[in-house]
């Protein structure tokens, strides 16, 4: 039996590389006659820069840079020589991981250091760009990242507004001047995790809540994103909610689209593609996915969703394994998904669960290897 293991990243857990091996470690303990495939997944999100980089044998730059709370953090970034292309994740610099639970508030995060890794790519000389947005802390609309780029963000009195989600509030008028002749010839792709746009029901705001703000807050990010498009529109205009993924990573995409003349696209498409899935979904006999939470939002463009409905073409069985499996998804039994495994429900608690993942996943897997030979026999 040909088991192809194709995980996405457990947020602030673990990365899709781990995760792929803890699952790897269970089912050879089980027996050693399973044919075993780690295909680690990325969409855009963390361990996208990883995944794309190792494929194509780049390298790693770090680097120190502003974090999402103005502190210093150190980010990593990898690059392709021959190609001349620079593999940036947002999460390094302005990721949730970054954030302690009681700083947690997308209002006053920023994107900075992001436009800082971005710089610092061109200013090497790598003219192509892919950055990934997901598993960000911010709902900036990219200002902090486009302020470093050259873009200047103003209030009625011609002054810099905060680079921060409150800050758009103010913002009355985009100057894109100062933007340089090397940032201008720079292609950037950016690769999202969702289709989502700035606003509406299925807006930015829709991810709010998992980035630390309260229902006070609610009403203030909405104002600050739609005075945002409004400007977008009257100066450039471009009505950013004709843009598929333009509200991802609180309205990154759709910024640096308008601004800087991005592509979006999405970041499970690209990397599917670089480590050919499809193909290895073809030949194997037993699909293992999981991601760290599997709610609603995981039908809006999210890796596991594409991976499940990709094994579905082919009509390979599926196991899935996530930290937390809401109750609203009883959807994917409609698509061969033999089992659901929630790592919460194996552990004390929330906590436990994610200190814990290592052992709890290598568990779950050796559990679901010994279940297939005596289903074999």
């Amino acid at each position: 039996m040909k088991i192809l293991i194709a995980p996405n990243s457990f947020k602030e857990s673990l990365t899709s590389i781990e995760v792929a091996r803890c699952i790897a470690r269970g089912l050879k303990k089980a027996s050693r006659r399973f044919k075993i495939m780690e295909l680690p997944l990325a969409d855009g999100g963390t361990g996208t820069a990883q995944i794309i980089t190792k494929a194509f044998d780049g390298e790693f730059i770090q680097k120190k840079v502003s974090g999402p709370l103005d502190d210093k953090v150190t980010a990593s970034y990898g690059v392709i020589k021959e190609q001349g292309v620079a593999v940036i994740e947002l999460a390094e610099a302005a990721g949730l991981r970054l954030v302690p639970n009681q700083k947690r508030t997308p209002l006053n995060t920023t994107t900075a250091g992001v436009g800082e890794l971005v710089r610092d790519a061109i200013e090497r000389g790598y003219y192509k760009i892919i950055l990934g947005i997901g598993d960000s802390a911010t709902i900036d609309c990219g200002v902090g990242a486009l302020s470093i780029l050259g873009v200047k963000f103003l209030d009625a009195q011609d002054q810099e507004i905060s680079h921060n989600c409150r800050g758009l509030l103010d913002l009355k008028k985009i100057e894109t001047s100062a933007i340089t002749r090397q940032v201008r010839r720079t292609k950037i792709t950016v690769a999202s995790d969702v289709k989502n746009i700035l606003t509406g029901r299925y807006g930015a705001l829709v991810y709010a809540k998992q980035k630390g703000a309260k229902r006070k807050d609610m009403p203030l990010i909405l104002k600050a994103l739609r005075n945002f498009k409004r400007v977008i529109a009257k100066q450039f205009d471009i009505n950013l909610d004709k843009i598929p993924g333009s509200g991802a990573a609180g309205g990154i995409g759709g910024a640096f689209a308008a601004l800087l003349n991005a592509q979006i696209l999405s970041g499970f498409g690209l990397v599917q593609e670089i480590v050919r899935l499809e193909d290895e979904i073809k030949t194997s006999d037993l699909i293992i996915t999981g991601e760290g939470r599997v709610d609603q939002e995981t039908f809006y463009g999210k890796t596991l969703k594409n991976v499940i409905d990709m094994a579905y073409i082919y009509r390979k069985p599926v196991i899935l394994i996530a930290g937390r499996i809401a109750s609203d998804v009883k959807i994917l039994k409609r698509y061969h998904v033999l089992e659901q495994y929630s790592l919460i429900k194996t552990s004390r608690s929330v906590k436990k669960a994610i200190s814990d993942a290592p052992k709890l996943l290598e568990n779950i897997a050796y559990r679901i290897g010994r279940d297939l030979l005596l289903s074999s026999q």
